[in-house]
């Protein structure tokens, strides 16, 4: 660590308070070389009395009474604001899709009842952290008209690691149909051409589910337990 990080960071502070100031310090002096300010983020840090007092203080006034210039000090409060709003919204940590369950959990309550079928893709990362599920059709009460490439584009946009596709059945049952059978062998096909994992295909029902992987395991090239 730079002399620069070490005095603007308080003596006291955990390991793992530390390294998020430090990140949090690097990330204030990128903000301000961009801007063209000739201060830098130890001055601005060391102003504020440590990195907290800028995430948790309305510090605008201090930091000009102090010799910052407006336009840096109106600047850096508006940029911790929003990350401290964002970082409120945004949770510490993406939901794991580890088994089936977990993504019937989540699916269910959003579309399990819709009077429509909705096909959605569970986009995962290396760490089956969820990254998005993605609305991709709502059709009929009889079935909807699917194509692989507009399936497989969201993963691939968002840089998924792997996915899984859900749907439901209006109609309540979730016995996979002939159809559901087939997309899922031509979903697994496609997936395997372009390197990413096809983790299951889930029927949501009313109040059951059924994962097509557990179900009908060869469509993967695994026999039944």
């Amino acid at each position: 660590m730079s002399l620069a990080l070490a005095a603007a960071i308080p003596g006291d502070a955990s390991p793992e308070q530390r390294d998020r100031d430090q990140q949090f310090v690097r990330a204030l002096d990128t903000l301000l070389s961009h801007s063209g300010s000739t201060h830098t983020a130890r001055d601005v840090v060391t102003l504020a009395e440590g990195p907290g007092g800028l995430i948790h203080g309305n510090v605008t006034d201090r930091l000009q009474r102090a010799g910052l210039p407006s336009h840096t000090a109106d600047l850096v409060v508006r940029t911790v604001t929003a990350a401290r709003e964002l970082t409120a919204w945004w949770p510490a940590e993406r939901t794991r899709v580890q088994a089936p369950a977990d993504l019937a959990a989540i699916a269910q309550p959003i579309f399990g009842r819709s009077p429509q079928e909705q096909l959605h893709i569970a986009i995962v990362d290396g760490r089956n952290g969820l990254l998005d599920l993605h609305h991709v059709y709502t059709g009929t009460a009889t079935g909807t008209s699917v194509r692989i490439g507009e399936l497989l584009r969201p993963v691939l946009e968002a840089h998924g690691v792997g996915f899984a596709a859900v749907h439901n059945h209006p109609s309540g049952d979730p016995e996979p149909s002939d159809e559901d059978l087939r997309l899922t062998s031509e979903l697994l096909a496609a997936a395997r051409l372009l390197d990413i994992e096809f983790l299951d295909h889930l029927v949501i029902g009313h109040g059951r589910w059924v994962s097509i992987r557990s179900k009908q395991p060869s469509i993967w090239g695994a026999e039944a337990p």
